[in-house]
């Protein structure tokens, strides 16, 4: 990959790598330290250091305490020879809500080991943790306890948010309350993972405009996209829609990675819904403001900027520019302007009205001035505060107060993402956290496309900004916590677990599946963690074809649909995603089946909708869904018999089964499609209610 053309624009600030890339480890390709020295070419860029990923299989193979301490040893000795100093801190462990298994003993022992022999071996480095895979606050308090009793709490708290924006707010306000509560100090965060509910989505425009909102608004110091698409490691989080070509995402993290200045304060419609949000600088020696948003909308957007510093003058120049997007996979040419026109500043203000909005693509307004005299408004070393909001009527009315946020510096350049393979971006609009300032990370870069082979590798590319307007300081309120009471919930919030598969391309397809039965690795959508396994895709069935029906099923009953690995009911959320749930009895998780062509419409008794796949994908980890009833054969679907009562049931669109992700067997596992491996997650009993 051309570093300087793909990489270097988006002013990386974080990069999240494997510490060792090669045979033998989690991933071929990606080691750190090849990584960060690539990286050296964008100043500012840093590499977070996944140690865990030095280990094969998927949840991760123990290899016994005295040598995984060896091989931390060894690589912190190889970091230290490299002469490199771009690093932003290493990760003891990655999910190990899922990849810790029991057998392996104490987690906490193994934090404690691991932390005091980095403390000794590289006391200078920071230590990030614990990485769950979501927001768990029971589990982080007890973790945290642990670690203020034994001294060895991280540098930089971690968590990953996979599950889309919803609880992304109230995570992070919840989260400091925690830290109050048990008398820690404020943490740095690093969320390096995150992704749309939506897989297929990574990337895109207006679902990552949210986060990034929310990123700025509570200060998160990094984050990464994720790199669920594991087949395509150089593509910078889907940033890019083919290794050679930029998609509509990289346009808009341009955007984000270009500002400078000081972030400044935006209010969205409504902070904890899917709706429009974004973020906003204000840089007075470069007399300009730059106001980046999107997401769902009802067509318009109104934008409110508030105290507009007096540089802009008593009229201000105002371009609104959008990308639009189609999808992860298709090229872009670029922005678009959709107007440039003088607005005259009344009392420090402006109100800028779009129509024809939509919730895909990314939207800029970009003011400069005349320099004459502009009303009340901030002065020369103030930031406006740019607000995305939907005209009179709607809800997505956003605003800003300007009011410059803490975190002042928006960047020293150094705003966008970086990473290599591909990972989250999330600029990083230095923060009060003092560590960074101008950091605006970028890891994202998964690029590797040929070039970064080895070395890049599946960083989650933080383009956090932690900038933020604080605004709310003492909204942290406990009740936010929303996840905390089982965030397996049917609308399989907080849940990070979708998409991925984590079928590797050994081709044994069994390594990364169900075998590692503890592992919650459930969720939606697609999970790029198998590369090639579809070794025997016609294992079960030839050609794709499964036989129209078992014995079992018959035309006009209520049936359950039990997963043989788990022992749990196929069930139907109330916000169309379906998942694995433990037997309530309730009819979201009863079902009729009734033959249509050479399939079954298999149709869900509570909410009246379809057993479908997400946008008839015919890719593995596509999400199952329920939706209304239409004549495509995404909706229709064969059983094949395969003994013991069991039977593989087989999307007649795609021809790939159903599957519960990553062979969860917990509560709230994703259901996708995946190409046929022969293993107990795509099994299925189907039993009469």
């Amino acid at each position: 990959m051309d570093f300087k053309t793909f990489v270097a624009p988006l002013h990386p600030f974080v990069m999240r790598n494997p510490a060792r890339g090669g045979n033998g480890n989690q991933h071929p390709f990606g080691d750190a330290i090849k990584v960060a020295k690539r990286l050296t070419e964008s100043p500012g860029a840093l590499m977070s250091v996944d140690l865990p990923d030095m280990l094969p299989g998927w949840p991760y193979n123990w290899p016994g305490m005295d040598n995984w301490l060896n091989q931390v040893k060894a690589f912190i000795e190889d970091k230290k020879k490299s002469g490199l100093t771009n690093w932003y801190g290493l990760e003891i462990w990655n999910e190990p809500d899922g990849t810790w298994k029991e057998s392996n003993g104490s987690f906490n022992e193994m934090w404690k080991k691991t932390y005091d022999l980095i403390r000794q071996a590289d006391p200078g480095e920071k230590i990030i943790g614990p990485c769950y895979s979501y927001y768990q606050e029971n589990k982080l308090k007890d973790f945290l306890q642990y670690c203020k009793q034994n001294d060895c709490i991280p540098d930089i708290i971690s968590w990953h948010e996979l599950s889309g924006i919803d609880g992304v707010a109230s995570h992070l306000k919840a989260y400091r309350n925690l830290e109050r509560s048990l008398g820690i100090k404020e943490l740095p965060i690093s969320i390096n993972e995150y992704c749309d509910a939506e897989h297929e989505l990574e990337g895109q425009p207006g679902s990552s405009a949210r986060f990034i909102g929310k990123f700025e608004r509570y200060k998160v110091d990094s984050a990464m996209i994720t790199w669920w698409f594991v087949p395509h490691p150089g593509r910078l989080g889907s940033l890019m829609a083919t290794d050679t070509e930029k998609g509509a995402g990289w346009y808009f993290y341009q955007w984000y990675g270009d500002m400078t200045g000081d972030m400044v304060s935006v209010t969205p419609p409504n902070e904890n819904s899917k709706n429009v949000d974004g973020a906003a600088c204000v840089d007075a020696s470069k007399g300009y403001v730059s106001f980046i948003f999107g997401g769902p909308n009802d067509g318009s957007i109104n934008a409110v900027i508030k105290n507009l510093p007096t540089f802009i003058g008593s009229a201000a120049n105002v371009k609104v520019e959008k990308v639009d997007w189609k999808s992860k996979d298709t090229p872009s040419s670029g922005p678009d302007k959709i107007f440039e026109k003088s607005y005259p500043v009344t009392n420090g203000q402006i109100s800028v009205d779009l129509s024809g909005t939509n919730g895909s693509s990314g939207y800029r307004i970009y003011i400069t001035g005349t320099g004459g005299a502009g009303g009340a408004g901030a002065g020369a070393g103030d930031a406006p505060a740019p607000a995305p909001v939907p005209a009179p009527g709607n809800n997505d009315n956003i605003t800003n107060n300007n009011v410059p946020n803490n975190n002042n510096n928006a960047n020293n350049g150094f705003p966008g993402n970086d990473n290599n393979n591909g990972n989250n971006i999330n600029n990083q609009w230095n923060n009060n956290n003092n560590n960074n300032n101008n950091q605006w990370n970028n890891n994202n870069n998964n690029n590797n496309n040929n070039q970064w082979n080895n070395n890049n590798n599946n960083n989650n590319n933080q383009w956090n900004n932690n900038n933020n307007n604080n605004n709310n300081n003492d909204q942290w309120n406990n009740n936010n916590n929303n996840n905390n009471n089982n965030p397996w919930n049917n609308n399989n919030n907080n849940n990070p677990w979708n998409n991925n598969q984590w079928n590797n391309n050994n081709n044994n397809n069994n390594q990364w599946n169900n075998n590692n039965n503890n592992n919650p690795w459930n969720n939606n959508n697609n999970n790029p963690w198998n590369n090639n396994n579809n070794n025997n895709n016609n294992q079960w069935n030839n050609n794709g074809n499964v036989q129209q029906a078992t014995t079992n099923v018959s035309q006009g009953p209520k049936y359950k649909i039990v997963n043989r690995n788990s022992n749990k009911v196929l069930t139907a959320g109330n916000d169309g995603n379906v998942q694995q749930w433990s037997d309530n009895g309730n009819t979201n998780q009863q079902w009729t089946m009734t033959k249509e062509g050479n399939g079954y419409k298999i149709v869900n008794v509570g909410t009246n909708m379809a057993l479908d796949v997400s946008g008839a994908s015919k890719n593995d980890g596509s999400n199952v869904v329920v939706s209304s009833s239409n004549t495509g054969t995404n909706q229709l679907w064969s059983v094949q018999e395969i003994g013991a009562g069991y039977s593989v049931i087989q999307n007649l669109n795609s021809a790939k089964n159903l599957d519960v992700e990553k062979g969860s067997i917990i509560d709230g596992g994703n259901v996708l499609q995946w190409s046929n491996n022969g293993n107990s997650n795509q099994q299925w009993k189907i039993v009469t209610v």
